[in-house]
């Protein structure tokens, strides 16, 4: 079934996003009719975007100037084309899959390389296997105009390498369990558990931080199968990413049983499979011999290496001297300041006879009187300036988590298990209670401060706030 919002004219391709829809913007969205597949729609030659009367052409010209070429299709023509993105978004997702996971987040997350890039270097250069043989490709092809991009050509490449039989490469279904090969009946349904094969594999302690945080203990086991007990940020970044999957409400597969046991040979088998292995074992130390200058090569790549790290390290050093003459520096500005402050005190004492107005009751008034996103600007820039360079993973934690409850409310805002934040919980009093401005922060954001818990005052969230909180919070990280 296809329903047509009668007010925005929005298409819905089953009834609990129709429901969802109504349910967030109110009653008057709540008004839909059945279309079928041959219901025109028109699409924008130069920016895909679609309309579903053709009045709406015209106006939208006007206001967009690229939007100049519009071709007429129909409802089905959608289908198909929201089929194909999907199936593109897989067929990237199986080769992201089809690499070294860890040194894919090595390269892409510590190292910074983008995360295609990342992963063409890890797929061109697996027969070394090195994160150095990686960052050496990506040196040698910075310059390359579609470096960063898995194009269709190259995503063709890679499957038609998979299929051949070379056993080069992987591909994987990126949330599958196991290898795509021969379907079998899926019966898995929402609600069902995770199988014991995956649950054992679960790190217990992890998996409970992720439920305390709001999450479905099989979503959360799923996470943290699939990021190989990583760290609890990994889980809930997957989370985060994976949130829109058709699969994320279905357990995950029972893993495949370890192939059987081969079995063995005979005398005249044994004696042939030995013959083999000296020969190749011959070859091998001629292939040894041809790389010796080779392995010399490598090692004073090496010693270079290892003189780069030393003189990082003393880099590094100096910074950190550099930084404790900072601190040194601030601590007498700040000493100076304060005496400074007493003589004014002093001074305004003996011309006024009374002590002058608390200045952070001045700070705390002014700061009242202003909008609630300048209030959230100001207590976020508070947990910058105070906590980035002295305890910057921390503040990084404390920002992620920030972030998880505002984006959790601003997608459920109807949701109370979202506008509630218990003060005894192990992840609150860790990431939140000890980061001065973050109780404040939430304040701004609605959430009132009860005997037990931080309750969200208002019955429908500010959507608008939120989304600027949000785009506050990411920029802070993107600066730590």
């Amino acid at each position: 079934m296809i329903l047509k919002c009668g007010k925005t004219g929005r298409l819905f391709f089953s009834t609990a996003d129709a429901e969802e829809h109504a349910e967030a913007f109110g009653k008057e969205y709540a008004n839909f009719e059945e279309v079928s597949q041959d219901t025109k729609v028109w699409v924008c030659v130069e920016t895909g975007r679609q309309v579903y009367a053709e009045s709406e052409i015209a106006r939208i010209k006007a206001r967009d100037p690229d939007s100049k070429t519009w071709e007429e299709k129909n409802v089905a023509y959608l289908i198909q084309l929201q089929k194909k993105k999907e199936e593109a978004g897989r067929r990237k997702d199986r080769f992201f899959a089809s690499v070294n996971q860890k040194k894919l987040e090595n390269l892409s997350m510590l190292k910074g390389h983008n995360r295609s890039r990342a992963a063409k270097a890890l797929h061109f250069t697996k027969d070394v296997g090195t994160i150095e043989a990686a960052e050496k490709w990506i040196d040698e092809h910075s310059g390359d105009a579609d470096v960063d991009k898995l194009t269709e050509e190259f995503l063709d490449s890679v499957a038609s390498v998979a299929g051949s039989g070379s056993g080069d490469v992987v591909m994987a279904d990126a949330d599958a369990d196991v290898v795509m090969a021969d379907a079998e009946p899926d019966d898995r349904k929402p609600g069902d558990p995770n199988p014991p094969e995956i649950k054992e594999k679960v790190n217990q302690e992890l998996l409970k931080q992720v439920v305390e945080m709001g999450f479905e203990e099989m979503k959360a086991e799923k996470a943290l199968y699939k990021t190989d007990n990583a760290s609890l940020m990994h889980a809930v970044n997957w989370l985060g990413d994976h949130e829109k999957d058709a699969d994320i409400d279905l357990p995950l597969k029972k893993p495949p049983p370890p192939p059987p046991e081969k079995p063995k040979m005979s005398k005249e088998e044994a004696e042939a499979k030995a013959r083999e292995l000296q020969e190749k074992i011959k070859l091998k130390r001629m292939q040894d011999e041809k790389l010796s200058e080779k392995e010399k090569e490598r090692m004073r790549v090496e010693s270079t290496k290892m003189m780069a790290e030393a003189k990082q390290r003393q880099t590094e050093e100096d910074a950190k001297r550099a930084i404790e003459e900072r601190n040194r520096e601030k601590e007498e500005h700040e000493k100076h300041k304060a005496e400074l402050k007493e003589r004014l005190r002093q001074d305004y004492i003996e011309r006024f006879g009374c002590e002058p107005p608390d200045e952070k009751e001045s700070e705390e008034k002014a700061l009242k009187e202003k909008s609630s996103k300048d209030q959230v600007a100001h207590w976020l820039s508070k947990l910058k300036k105070t906590y980035k360079d002295d305890n910057p993973e921390g503040l990084k934690v404390c920002l992620s988590t920030l972030k998880l409850y505002i984006k959790n409310l601003a997608d459920n805002p109807q949701d109370p298990k979202f506008k509630k934040l218990k003060l005894d919980n192990k992840a609150f009093q860790s990431r939140i209670a000890p980061y001065e401005g973050a109780v404040e922060f939430l304040d701004v954001m609605g959430f009132e401060k009860k005997a037990d818990c931080l309750e969200q005052r208002k019955s429908i969230p500010d959507g608008w706030l939120a989304g600027n909180a949000l785009k506050f919070i990411d920029l802070i990280l993107g600066q730590i």
